[in-house]
C-alpha cells in the first residue's frame, strides 16, 4: 500500500509530496520549512504550521527563484 499526500500549491497545482525527494528539512517548535524536488526537476517549498495547520503554504519555485537560492 503507498501513501499519498496530496497538497496544493500557491499556484493552484496539485502534487503528490510522498512521490519527491526532500532535500532540504529545517524545523523548530512552531513549524517546518522543507524543499523538496519533484520528479520533473521543479522544486516545493513546504511551510508547515503546528500550531495552525490552516496556514501550511507550499510554493512551487520557478528557476529564477532556485538560482536565486543557489546564490545566497
Amino acid at each position: 500500500m503507498t501513501s499519498m499526500q496530496y497538497i496544493n500549491t500557491t499556484c493552484g497545482k496539485q502534487f503528490d509530496l510522498d512521490s519527491t525527494e526532500k532535500i532540504i528539512e529545517k524545523s523548530n517548535s512552531l513549524f517546518s520549512y522543507n524543499i523538496h524536488k519533484l520528479k520533473s526537476g521543479e522544486y516545493i517549498i513546504a511551510e508547515k504550521f503546528f500550531a495552525n495547520p490552516y496556514n501550511n503554504r507550499y510554493i512551487l519555485l520557478n528557476d529564477e527563484q532556485i538560482e536565486a537560492l543557489k546564490d545566497s
